[in-house]
């Protein structure tokens, strides 16, 4: 006996992680403040401060990375973000109805 499956939400999101867009773009700000600060310690500061810098330098440029390496290959693999909910709702048939009538109350033709 195991735990049980876990199942992933029914909104898979905006195709930029379990967060969603508002969050990836908050977490390469952060990265990129990380850079600046570690600048800003490594060129002010003393001898420990300018350990810390590098270390919040390294930091933000893994970060950076990291993230700039998940977009390029979404990119050469041609993955996309999926469409808003509203949009995939159908089939891909379609605005019809199970029995072949139109949702809008027009006739589908039928041969």
């Amino acid at each position: 006996m195991g735990l049980p499956r876990q199942l992933a939400p029914d909104d898979s999101g905006s195709g930029h992680g379990p967060f969603g867009e508002r969050a990836f773009k908050g977490a390469l700000i952060g990265c990129v403040v990380l850079v600046i600060i570690g600048l800003a310690m490594m060129l002010l500061g003393g001898e420990a401060a300018s350990s810390v810098g590098i270390s919040f330098i390294a930091l933000g440029a893994v970060g950076l990375v990291t993230s700039g390496a998940g977009l390029l290959a979404e990119r050469l693999l041609g993955r996309r973000p999926p469409p808003p909910p509203d949009v995939r709702a159908g089939n891909g048939r379609g605005p019809f109805a199970p029995d072949g009538t139109r949702i809008d109350g027009q006739l589908r033709d039928r041969p």
